[in-house]
């Protein structure tokens, strides 16, 4: 993933996002963090094509994003939102939406990969239950990981996730965790996050501050560097 010289605008008149240029080598896990509002999900949601810059260009495979078929480009990225919802129908169902084909075993793998089996053991008729009737509701974090199970079939070779464990509870969050790394496996991972603790054995971590990226690089060289990654963390 290459961004070059980007530069966007929602209202056309004020930057989120100025002259940003940065390299994502693939197989690598990375992650923007920064200030709140500095532009970290603006920049993932460029990368999707969930929106176009206005000057500079996005690249994926050296290709741009722009001359990338959309279903071809849907099927290189996936996404785990923070607040990751299901619709009201089965387990099943809701997982096999990342790839419609997929067997019923293949679903039960993902689910198990997903840190799921927990969930599945309590619900009355398992993998078959609908979601959201007869008193079934499953947590945040629950949803979370039924999310990931849906991400990891669709095997998509860039992931992004976006505060993906924000509304776990501790509990929730040490499965999402588990699942992330088994997620990640093999796989080009963007993180967005605000709690740098969830970042620290990543590869790459950029600081997006004000638009821009304001420091680049592992945690230990951060940490070293006494810049805002540094006060971020202190704090």
């Amino acid at each position: 993933v290459e961004l070059k010289s980007v530069h966007f605008s929602y209202d056309g008149e004020k930057e989120v996002l100025k002259d940003i240029s940065l390299t994502i080598p693939a197989g690598q896990t990375v992650a923007f963090v920064g200030p709140s509002g500095g532009g970290k999900t603006t920049l993932a949601n460029l990368i999707s094509r969930f929106f176009d810059p206005q000057s500079g260009m996005v690249k994926i495979g050296g290709v741009n994003v722009k001359d990338i078929p959309k279903e071809e480009l849907m099927n290189t990225v996936s996404f785990v939102f923070q607040n990751s919802r299901l619709i009201k129908t089965s387990i099943l169902e809701n997982v096999r939406m990342g790839k419609p084909e997929a067997t019923r075993e293949e679903v039960l793998v993902a689910l198990h990969h997903a840190q799921c089996d927990d969930i599945l053991e309590k619900l009355p008729q398992g993998v078959d239950t609908v979601i959201g009737t007869k008193g079934v509701y499953l947590s945040g974090g629950e949803q979370q990981r039924i999310a990931i199970a849906r991400v990891m079939l669709k095997n998509a070779p860039i992931i992004i996730l976006d505060e993906a464990t924000a509304f776990a509870d501790p509990d929730n969050e040490s499965r999402v965790q588990v699942a992330f790394s088994r997620l990640s496996e093999g796989k080009t991972v963007i993180m967005i996050a605000h709690r740098l603790s969830t970042v620290t054995n990543v590869d790459q971590i950029f600081v997006i501050c004000d638009g821009r990226v304001a420091e680049c690089g592992n945690s230990r060289e951060l940490l070293a560097k006494d810049g805002i990654f540094s006060r971020m963390w202190k704090n």
